[in-house]
């Protein structure tokens, strides 16, 4: 971090509630991996100690159980603690969970995980989808020029049990060629500045395509897309300007328009998931959701664990 980076970084520690400050002094004073890693959590619980169960601010101290501060509601006088109603609830070993986060920020496989955690690889395996299951609260939005493409991977089921076809070994072929079934289709929509928007999609239609980008565009952009049937009606019914490249007639660019972008995010995603030696279909959104956090925006090991228990990354952030 230069000079001017830190002014600009020392500028908002003023805006910071006094949890937020006591945070960030045992972060500076090299506080334990294991004490950092539970402070981090509790970070969760607001000033106002809002309750998970029915919303009511005000909650009291309750003693502790498990290394975590409990409060309990004055309203409906039930208990909690910070990691009630998160994704991450009931995990135990609480003083490994910022460890882990790093595990993600870092892209390691499971193994590699578990040894630096030192538990089990089947506990890695398990806290990977319980980490990576929670949905960002407030994505990024996609702005100005927004490329949108489809890409496809092969189906996997890896991991079960009962296969009604052979099954196929280091990853194998589809039986058919071209797109047909045995393909997942995969939908990337990246802004010019890099923003990046992936999802798995159930079926390529511009139903799907809406529910997908409705949610992450704003207000004013400009969709570029190949020459697909679905786009011109998504975009339609999403209420923005569209425009399509015939990339069969061999349009590439037309002006500012181009989808080279987006092509480049469909090979680094595939290079992302190639890592991990064949990820099983039902966990691919989880695995976009990695690409997307720690491939492509550099997440730290705060960030990971924030995102995990539904506190805003902001706070956590380097």
């Amino acid at each position: 971090m230069d000079h001017k980076q830190f002014q600009e970084w020392l500028s908002r520690i003023d805006g910071l509630s006094l949890a937020q400050r006591q945070q960030a002094q045992a972060v500076l004073l090299g506080e334990t991996e294991p004490s950092a890693s539970l402070a981090a959590i509790e970070a969760r619980v607001a000033e106002d100690r809002e309750c998970p169960h029915c919303g009511t601010p005000g909650a009291v101290s309750r003693g502790k159980a498990r290394g975590l501060q409990r409060y309990q509601c004055k309203a409906c006088n039930k208990t909690f603690n910070a990691a009630t109603g998160t994704a991450l609830q009931g995990l135990h070993k609480k003083d490994r969970w910022l460890a882990f986060g790093g595990c993600l920020a870092d892209g390691l496989t499971v193994r590699a995980s578990a040894k630096r955690c030192n538990f089990a690889v089947s506990t890695a395996f398990r806290w990977r989808h319980r980490f990576l299951g929670t949905k960002d609260q407030d994505p990024p939005k996609l702005k100005g020029i927004v490329e949108a493409d489809e890409t496809y991977v092969l189906k996997s089921r890896k991991g079960d049990r009962k296969l009604d076809r052979k099954a196929r070994r280091r990853g194998g072929k589809a039986s058919k060629r071209g797109l047909s079934d045995e393909q997942v289709p995969i939908l990337v929509a990246v802004d010019r500045g890099g923003t990046t928007a992936c999802s798995v999609l159930p079926s390529v239609t511009a139903d799907s395509i809406h529910s997908v980008l409705e949610p992450r565009i704003d207000d004013d952009i400009l969709l570029v897309t190949d020459g697909n049937n679905v786009y011109p009606p998504c975009a339609k019914s999403l209420g923005v300007r569209h425009e399509a490249l015939n990339q069969s007639a061999g349009e590439r660019v037309r002006g500012v328009a181009h989808i080279q972008t987006a092509n480049n995010r469909h090979s680094g995603l595939k290079d992302f998931l190639r890592r991990y030696r064949g990820v099983s279909s039902k966990y691919l959104e989880n695995y976009l959701r990695w690409f997307e956090r720690c491939d492509l925006l550099k997440s730290s090991a705060r960030s990971c664990l924030a995102t995990a228990i539904g506190t805003s990354c902001t706070q956590f952030a380097n």
